[in-house]
């Protein structure tokens, strides 16, 4: 019984620390000594009471057990999910070639109880040189056809800027339609609704919220919102609304937009089509204009077997964009990385088409690896209508081609290789060869 007693103690030292919990007529051990064995011996006791020190360690036990069950539930309610992918970018022309870890991504999913989910993620650009917050919201799970998303959200515009991870897509780089026109990743920071009507056309998606709007000019000394690695809070004449773009870090909400989106992925068999939209004023006050930025989008994916291509059409109309321009001629705006005053279109325009081969399917090898042979057109202008008093660049209209292949030894992960060929208004083009390699956890 001593040998018991005293295992019994030591047990709720080592779990415990000192045990706290003695109460008069419990164990006292007065004098220890180890016998030959190795075993305590009680030299004296007082009060021993063996059934009170039982369940002293039962309860203890119990409580281990429950930290266990709660450390179990965290694991089972909050899952870490990531994507990255790094680059060997190689111009066929003067330029140096050069490595770029693109991008790393960490992201939280968390599930507090049947109804309510976190969706959150940061995103460390260039080797970590960029922090950006990409996204922070929360889902309100009440019915299939209408729920709540609130914070900061990725603007349901095109099939790529909500879902854009980069074994997503094929190309080394996002397609340019999805970056200089589409702002892919784009977010803003508000709430609205989202669902699927299931007996809609075989089935509906759709998100529609409201979002502090886009900033089409920026007065000087302006610095709300910029963050690390943001934009700069102005449209200029070469990458459109991107630059519009601002980190939610006090970013200026006196004008707010309204964005959404409707897909139908099962119109018909292999079929999804999409449509979507942006409009707000973009001026926040800073001129008396509105400078309204309305934003309409159409897209189709299409799969059977072994072929598979997708589309995408943009048009962007900048209302009052003269008045922008005569704001940064006074106030000496420039283009950032450049010294020319920024000149606002008044329409932005672009299309693209991609069309690729799953070679592996199409030569019935059996196989879970993924071969794609692919090409795309993209047409793109980002000065297709300017305001009395701006002229066009040409070197803003641009047609580009990319055409290359993507291996994917698994969904998640892919080595990438292309080329690029663009022909610019002006009468000049570059190429480029670029490798790439992407993956995607969760």
């Amino acid at each position: 019984m001593k040998k018991t007693l005293a295992t019994l103690v030591c047990l709720g030292m080592i779990l415990g620390g000192a045990p706290a919990w003695a109460e008069p007529g419990d164990l006292i051990i007065e004098e220890q000594e180890i016998g030959k064995g190795g075993e305590i011996i009680i030299i004296e006791e007082e009060g021993a009471s063996l059934e009170a020190l039982e369940k002293q360690v039962e309860l203890m036990a119990e409580e281990i057990d429950g930290l266990r069950d709660e450390v179990g539930t965290f694991r089972r309610n909050v899952n870490v999910t990531g994507y990255g992918e790094t680059h060997l970018k190689m111009p066929m022309d003067e330029r140096t070639s050069e490595f770029d870890a693109h991008r790393f991504v960490i992201g939280i999913n968390a599930k507090f109880n049947d109804w309510i989910f976190l969706n959150a993620e940061i995103d460390y650009e260039h080797a970590a040189q960029e922090l950006e917050f990409e996204m922070g919201y929360l889902d309100f799970l009440l019915d299939p056809r209408v729920n709540v998303r609130a914070g900061t959200v990725l603007i349901p515009v095109g099939f790529l800027n909500e879902f854009h991870e980069p074994v997503f897509f094929w190309t080394v780089e996002r397609p340019q339609i999805q970056t200089r026109v589409i702002p892919t990743s784009w977010n803003g920071t508000g709430g609205g609704l989202f669902g699927t009507f299931g007996n809609v056309l075989g089935g509906m998606n759709y998100r529609f919220y409201v979002v502090n709007s886009l900033q089409s000019l920026r007065p000087v000394g302006f610095s709300n919102g910029h963050g690390a690695g943001g934009n700069q809070g102005q449209f200029t004449g070469s990458s459109g609304i991107r630059s519009g773009r601002l980190q939610p870090d006090e970013a200026i909400a006196s004008d707010l937009a309204v964005t959404g989106r409707v897909e139908l992925p099962n119109m018909v068999p292999g079929l999804q089509f999409g449509m979507s939209f942006y409009t707000g004023d973009t001026s926040h006050n800073f001129i008396d204009s509105s400078a309204r930025t309305t934003l309409v989008e159409a897209d189709v994916k299409f799969r059977k077997r072994w072929f598979e291509m997708n589309a995408t059409i943009v048009n962007i109309h900048i209302n009052n964009a003269r008045e922008i321009n005569k704001f940064n001629a006074a106030n000496n705006v420039i283009t950032p990385g450049t010294s020319t005053t920024s000149q606002v279109p008044t329409n932005i325009f672009a299309w693209n088409l991609q069309a690729g081969i799953h070679l592996f399917q199409l030569a019935k090898v059996a196989t879970t690896h993924d071969l794609v042979l692919h090409g795309m057109y993209e047409r793109i202008d980002t000065q297709d209508e300017m305001p009395i008093g701006s002229a066009a660049d040409p070197s803003q209209e641009a047609d580009v081609f990319t055409g290359g292949v993507a291996w994917f030894p698994t969904p998640n992960v892919a080595i990438k290789l292309d080329y690029t060929n663009q022909d610019r208004g002006n009468n000049t083009s570059s190429q480029e060869v670029n490798l790439g390699m992407a993956y995607m956890f969760f």
